[in-house]
Order: structure tokens, then sequence, then C-alpha cells
């Protein structure tokens, strides 16, 4: 007789679901019968499996409120101290700064590209302490917009090298996802670009 580890103990452990919701995850799976062939393996797969559709359930069901009060006011862009290496800056005309801080070419590229446009009055490189909450952790936009078309629109972009959205890690792509909910709720237009004309 061999002694197999406790599968319902572990994955309870790992996923803070009850053993009734983990049996019948288990059982509904039609995949119990490979438990014994390599149980540590087997446990490991599930939890990983079911805390990525616990993540999917929690970003789908996501939905943000505005509370009064609780918006982010220009004032703690000016009281931000920007700390950075002379290197990774660009000299730019129309943000709240003479020069934003860039992580990539992409960004680069991009703060360039707004900063000759007639139609953007204002950009900023959102600071590290600007976040969203999400359920899988925080979440850092990258660029506010004033754009000027025939109103003010109020935009937040977030750029990345890829177009397709899918081929983000899922971490990411969640995150981005909440975002569209956080910014909707704040009728701000919210969308991952990859070029400033998209903007």
């Amino acid at each position: 007789k061999v002694n197999l580890p406790d599968v319902l103990a572990y994955l309870q452990k790992e996923t803070e679901l009850t053993r009734n919701t983990i049996v019948r995850i288990l059982i509904n799976s039609g995949r119990i019968e490979e438990f014994p062939l390599n149980p540590q393996k087997f446990m490991d797969s599930a939890a990983r499996l079911i805390k990525n559709d616990l993540h999917k359930l929690i970003v789908d069901g996501i939905k943000y409120e505005k509370i009064v009060g609780q918006e982010y006011e220009m004032r703690l862009f000016e009281e931000t101290e920007i700390i950075s290496y002379l290197n990774n800056l660009i000299k730019v005309k129309k943000s709240v700064y003479d020069a934003i801080e860039y992580d990539s070419e992409i960004e680069k590229r991009f703060a360039e590209s707004l900063d000759m446009r007639d139609d953007i009055k204002l950009f900023v490189k959102l600071p590290s302490w600007f976040k969203v909450d999400t359920p899988i952790g925080t979440y850092n936009p990258d660029w506010a917009i004033v754009k000027h078309e025939d109103d003010t629109l109020y935009l937040v972009r977030e750029t990345k090298g890829i177009k397709d959205f899918e081929k983000l890690r899922n971490i990411e792509a969640d995150k981005i996802r909440c975002a569209k909910r956080h910014f909707r709720e704040l009728q701000v237009d919210f969308k991952t670009v990859v070029e400033a004309n998209e903007v």
C-alpha cells in the first residue's frame, strides 16, 4: 500500500478554497485518476490551474466605483521629486516638466511623437506611485494625455511593443483589463497602443 499525500489539504492551503469546492473541481476535471501516477506534479498542476481560473473569475467580475474625494490630484505630480538617470530623459515641451523619463525605446518614440502633435495639449509619463488597485496586484499605466479635438479629451494610454493584447503575459493582460474597467468608471478613455498615431 502506497501512502499518497493529502491532495485536499494541499490544494486548500494553496488556493484558500473549501474542501467541498476542491472535491467538486477534482471530480469534474475527469482527471483524478492521474493523481497516484505522480502526486506532487498533479497537485502542483491542479493548484496552478485553479489559481489561474480564480484570477480570471475575479478579473472578469471586477467593478470599480468612483468614490468622491479619492481621485488623484494634480498637486501630487507637483510635489513628487523626479530622480532619474540622465540617459533616460527626453526633452519635451507639452508636459508638466521639461523632460520626461522613459523606460524603453517605444516610450521614447511615443513621447517624441506626442510632443510634435498640435492636437496634444499636455502629456505626462505617470509616476510609479500612480497605481490602480486590482485583485491581482497594483497596475501602473504609462501615460496621461490631454487631447483637444472638438472637445477636450482626457486619455490614459499604456504603451506596449505588440499590437496583439492577447500575447501579453496573463497577469499583465489581466491587470490591463482591470484598468480598463477602472478608467471606464472615471469616464477616462484608456487603451493599449504601440505608437502615438493611435492616440
